[in-house]
């Protein structure tokens, strides 16, 4: 049986004090980038900060009222860009207090929660380069089957119902889980690691980045390097743009929760120190779109 863990008013009135507790980011929208050592959006250390990369190109963190077609809002490359977004179900992604918020569903009388939600960049593909992002879960109920959340780099102009041949998941946790899966989806080929130990309390945060060079892909959990993979297939060919989703089974019920996304950043290769290699991957698809 499904308990349910607070109320959607109690939810979103502990949303807004955490806005109001990290507060404003330092920068107006269209600043340049800020040192590797500045702490913007309440962030811990990151990814871009413990290996120095540098430029960045874009950063969206929704911090000045922005919208989902609004730009980056600093970095080198700001133009252009927006979020497009996509429901099969009750979900639904929303701008709240500084971020980006993934809703499974806004009725709190035990009314099922069902479907897959998706945000997808369009207008800011690469095929190389370092992405990173902030992710928070609130649990409203216990008791019944997760959704998931997944991240994942997809060729540019795929469609949002669309499962593309390539698929690179930077990660994919059931929410409120303690596991991470990750890989690389290549037509009838696949490579895939199971991270464990990432378990977490409240609304923890959780920072998943990526990095793409010539010959390697490396993945990065709450900073730290945890795997890559030098198969010359993973390498994509094609320029690839994020895509986060917070996945269902069709009309299954599922437990009510948000994913507060903080921000996502992108970072090209110009600097920043090597990164370890990290566990190899094995074969086996990271999980299905």
């Amino acid at each position: 049986m499904k308990t349910l863990l607070t109320t959607g008013f109690g939810l979103r009135l502990a949303a807004l004090a955490t806005a109001l507790l990290v507060g404003p980011a330092a920068l107006a929208p269209g600043t340049a980038e800020a040192p590797a050592t500045s702490a913007l959006a309440g962030e811990g250390t990151t990814a871009a900060q413990r290996y120095g990369w540098r430029v960045m190109q874009w950063d969206y963190a929704w911090e000045f009222g922005e919208d989902l077609d609004s730009p980056a809002y600093r970095g080198a490359n700001i133009r252009g860009g927006k979020w497009l977004d996509y429901s099969t179900g009750t979900g639904r992604a929303v701008k709240s207090g500084g971020g980006i918020e993934f809703h499974t569903g806004e009725r709190y009388d035990r009314t099922p929660d069902f479907g897959v939600t998706r945000l997808t960049l369009s207008g800011k593909a690469e095929s190389r380069g370092r992405w990173e992002l902030k992710e928070r879960t609130r649990l409203a109920e216990r008791g019944g089957p997760d959704f998931e959340f997944v991240v994942e780099l997809v060729p540019e102009g795929t469609a949002p119902d669309e499962c593309p041949d390539y698929r690179l998941t930077v990660g994919r946790s059931a929410l409120g889980g303690g596991s991470v899966r990750i890989g690389v989806n290549v037509g009838a080929r696949a490579w895939t690691k199971t991270l464990t130990g990432y378990g977490r309390t409240g609304v923890t945060p959780r920072l998943y980045a990526v990095q793409i060079t010539r010959g390697r892909i490396t993945w990065f959990l709450d900073s730290r390097a945890v795997a890559s993979t030098t198969a010359a297939a993973a390498i994509p060919k094609v320029p690839l743009t994020l895509r986060m989703s917070v996945v269902g089974s069709g009309t299954t019920d599922r437990d009510k929760a948000d994913v507060l996304i903080d921000w996502v950043r992108n970072y090209d290769l110009t600097k920043g120190l090597r990164a370890p290699t990290g566990q190899s991957l094995i074969t086996g698809s990271p999980g299905p779109c």
